[in-house]
Protein backbone atom coordinates (compact mmCIF):
# COMPACT_ATOMS: atom_id res chain seq x y z
CA UNK A 1 0.00 0.00 0.00
CA UNK A 2 1.14 3.21 -1.24
CA UNK A 3 -0.14 6.07 0.98
CA UNK A 4 0.53 10.24 0.26
CA UNK A 5 1.97 10.98 3.67
CA UNK A 6 0.71 14.80 3.25
CA UNK A 7 -2.73 14.05 2.33
CA UNK A 8 -3.38 10.54 3.21
CA UNK A 9 -4.79 9.65 0.15
CA UNK A 10 -4.10 6.00 -1.02
CA UNK A 11 -2.18 5.92 -4.13
CA UNK A 12 -1.27 2.21 -4.58
CA UNK A 13 -2.71 -0.96 -3.44
CA UNK A 14 -1.36 -4.33 -4.29
CA UNK A 15 -2.29 -7.95 -3.30
CA UNK A 16 0.03 -10.76 -2.82
CA UNK A 17 0.35 -14.30 -2.01
CA UNK A 18 3.25 -13.43 0.28
CA UNK A 19 5.06 -10.18 1.66
CA UNK A 20 8.55 -10.27 -0.08
CA UNK A 21 11.22 -8.00 -1.80
CA UNK A 22 9.67 -9.38 -4.88
CA UNK A 23 6.43 -7.92 -4.63
CA UNK A 24 7.73 -4.75 -3.36
CA UNK A 25 9.72 -4.42 -6.11
CA UNK A 26 6.28 -5.10 -8.29
CA UNK A 27 4.32 -2.56 -6.32
CA UNK A 28 6.74 -0.06 -6.59
CA UNK A 29 7.14 -0.16 -10.23
CA UNK A 30 3.49 -0.19 -10.80
CA UNK A 31 3.46 3.00 -8.64
CA UNK A 32 6.37 4.76 -10.57
CA UNK A 33 4.67 4.31 -13.87
CA UNK A 34 1.61 5.52 -12.30
CA UNK A 35 2.74 8.18 -10.50
CA UNK A 36 6.44 8.89 -11.35
CA UNK A 37 9.57 8.70 -9.19
CA UNK A 38 9.25 10.08 -5.40
CA UNK A 39 11.80 11.77 -3.45
CA UNK A 40 11.45 9.11 -0.46
CA UNK A 41 9.60 6.47 0.97
CA UNK A 42 8.55 6.28 4.43
CA UNK A 43 8.53 2.54 5.47
CA UNK A 44 8.34 0.39 8.84
CA UNK A 45 11.64 -1.66 10.11
CA UNK A 46 10.45 -4.85 7.74
CA UNK A 47 13.80 -6.34 6.77
CA UNK A 48 12.52 -6.15 3.43
CA UNK A 49 13.75 -1.78 3.50
CA UNK A 50 16.56 -2.76 6.03
CA UNK A 51 19.16 -5.39 7.54
CA UNK A 52 17.93 -6.32 10.76
CA UNK A 53 20.55 -8.98 11.33
CA UNK A 54 23.58 -6.90 13.33
CA UNK A 55 25.96 -9.66 12.44
CA UNK A 56 25.40 -9.51 8.42
CA UNK A 57 28.01 -11.00 6.41
CA UNK A 58 27.58 -8.67 3.02
CA UNK A 59 25.19 -6.09 1.81
CA UNK A 60 27.11 -2.98 3.14
CA UNK A 61 24.11 -2.91 5.32
CA UNK A 62 21.65 -2.47 2.57
CA UNK A 63 18.81 -4.91 1.57
CA UNK A 64 18.02 -5.70 -2.32
CA UNK A 65 15.71 -3.53 -2.23
CA UNK A 66 17.58 -0.22 -0.63
CA UNK A 67 20.06 -0.78 -3.26
CA UNK A 68 17.43 -0.52 -5.44
CA UNK A 69 15.81 3.09 -4.04
CA UNK A 70 19.57 3.77 -4.23
CA UNK A 71 19.81 3.02 -7.88
CA UNK A 72 16.97 4.88 -8.29
CA UNK A 73 17.61 7.80 -6.21
CA UNK A 74 15.25 7.57 -4.17
CA UNK A 75 15.91 7.55 -0.23
CA UNK A 76 14.73 4.76 2.03
CA UNK A 77 13.47 5.98 5.35
CA UNK A 78 12.67 3.84 8.17
CA UNK A 79 9.92 5.01 10.42
CA UNK A 80 10.39 4.33 14.09
CA UNK A 81 6.74 4.45 14.86
CA UNK A 82 4.11 2.07 14.66
CA UNK A 83 1.62 3.94 12.97
CA UNK A 84 3.88 3.11 9.47
CA UNK A 85 3.68 -0.43 10.21
CA UNK A 86 2.57 -2.10 6.88
CA UNK A 87 2.49 0.84 4.53
CA UNK A 88 4.84 2.90 2.66
CA UNK A 89 4.07 6.59 2.15
CA UNK A 90 5.39 8.23 -0.64
CA UNK A 91 5.95 11.38 -0.27
CA UNK A 92 5.79 13.59 -3.79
Amino acid sequence: MYVDDATSQLLQLHFTRSESTFSYFEATRAYIEQHGKPQAFYSDKYSVFRVNCKDAAGGNGHTQFGRALFELNIEGICANSSQAKGAWNAPT
